[in-house]
């Protein structure tokens, strides 16, 4: 793994500078940060750096408007990175994270993060979620050699970033069950030691949602170590499918289409949160399906699909990208037919399967909410339109089979676009 150092207690930001020096020597250090992360551990992390001897310099980006994922976002860091020989040090979570994870990695730097909230699984992972030219992907870089995690700051973020990290640790429910549709059809085979880093402190973590809700320190603990175990679990496999499956998908579509409410994009973990409900739901919808309906359903052509998609999507960019991953997968005549069969004979383990891996939708849903984490797309300035758009394109805009790609080559998505009804 590209971690070296990880470090998750209270008052560990102190150790900042100690674990620097461990990692990358006496080299100098850039701090990478916004207004509202500096606020909140900026200077004890700049404080813990200097007693240790380094020299540090400053990235600070505006609180408002947040810094974007984006190429352009990337570029500011790596000119600053490019003055010296520095090593970023990131204080925050997601696009902070992402653009400094991509930008030392475009220079072949390691770099340290100093997590101020426990808002999302992206600290450890080995990619970033970068929005380039238009299209939301996971680009390839490095994970932080250093993950340092101060339990008095994580506890005292606010409840929305504890929420939206309740709600990607819970993604890890569909996400897993994803998993397990494309291991039964050898696809992708699970990784026995990946799967149990994942899914048991996700478990643990669920069972704890009214202590997170309270605020408890050695809760909210949990949730950032089972955070950070996903995003090692990534780096194992240098892969995001043990962590992101079709709720994932959903929300990169609405990142595309630059969802927003009130003017403000609503935070990764938010609308992974109802992209997870959303397929909870398609996979209750399963187990109602009867194996004579995998068989005798209309077969798209081509040139359907592509006008699908191309209807879908505005951007010529997205459209093209999409168009060669969808044509990658797209299955027709005798290979859809030899699909529909696999499906239909995998169908009656698949429902064992679903009943052992997914909570009952309500009682998600129960926690979801109990922590603050939205399971309606109005809720994230969405609506029930919106939401079967994102599934639409959802489906197509990733070479990895999930759900919605069981639906499409069953011939039966427009029944799972009518089950999200039960969503609103």
């Amino acid at each position: 793994m590209d971690t070296k150092i990880s470090l998750i207690e209270a008052g560990a930001v102190q150790k900042a500078g100690k674990l620097f020096v461990e990692a990358f020597g006496n080299a100098s250090a850039l701090l990478v940060a916004d207004g509202n992360t500096m606020r909140v551990a900026g200077f004890d992390t700049i404080r813990s750096l200097e007693k240790a001897g380094l020299e540090v310099r400053h990235l600070v980006f505006d609180a408002h408007p947040r810094p974007y994922a984006n190429e352009h976002t990337i570029r500011k860091i790596r000119m600053n990175l490019e003055l010296d020989d520095s090593i970023a040090v990131v204080l925050g979570s997601g696009t902070l994270n992402d653009v400094t994870k991509r930008a030392s990695f475009e220079l072949k730097r390691p770099y340290m993060v100093v997590a101020t909230a426990p808002s999302m699984d992206g600290y450890t992972s080995f990619g970033a979620a970068i929005n380039f030219e238009g299209f939301k992907q996971t680009m390839a870089c490095s994970a932080p050699v250093v993950v340092l995690g101060d339990t008095d700051i994580l506890k005292e973020a606010p409840v929305m970033m504890i929420g939206s990290g309740f709600a990607d640790c819970m993604a890890k429910f569909t996400a897993g069950m994803d998993w397990i549709l494309a291991d039964l059809m050898g696809l992708h085979p699970i990784r026995r030691d990946v799967w149990e880093m994942v899914q048991m402190p996700l478990r643990r973590v669920y069972s704890q949602s009214k202590e997170i809700a309270q605020g408890d320190g050695r809760a909210i603990a949990n949730l950032f170590e089972a955070l950070a175990a996903s995003g090692f679990a990534m780096q194992i496999t240098e892969d995001s499918r043990p962590a992101s499956g079709a709720e994932h998908l959903i929300s990169h579509v609405w990142e595309m289409e630059g969802l927003a409410l009130d003017g403000e994009e609503p935070s990764h973990g938010f609308k992974v949160s109802v992209g997870t409900m959303a397929i909870v739901l398609l996979y209750e919808d399963l187990l109602r399906l009867d194996v004579s309906e995998c068989y005798g359903q209309p077969e798209q052509l081509w040139s359907e699909r592509e006008a699908d998609i191309r209807s879908l999507f505005d951007d010529v960019r997205i459209i093209e990208q999409t168009l060669r991953i969808a044509r990658q997968k797209f299955l027709e005549g005798e290979a859809l037919m030899e699909r529909r069969r696999l499906l239909a004979g995998l169908l009656p383990t698949l429902k064992e399967r679903i009943g052992e891996q997914l909570p009952p939708f309500e009682e998600l849903r129960k926690a979801l909410r109990l922590v603050g984490a939205p399971t309606t797309p109005m809720e994230i300035g969405s609506d029930l339109n919106g939401l079967k758009r994102a599934v639409r394109g959802a489906q197509m805009i990733r070479n990895r089979y999930t759900i919605l790609d069981l639906y499409y080559e069953l011939g039966l998505f427009e029944r799972a676009l009518n089950a999200l009804e039960g969503l609103v």
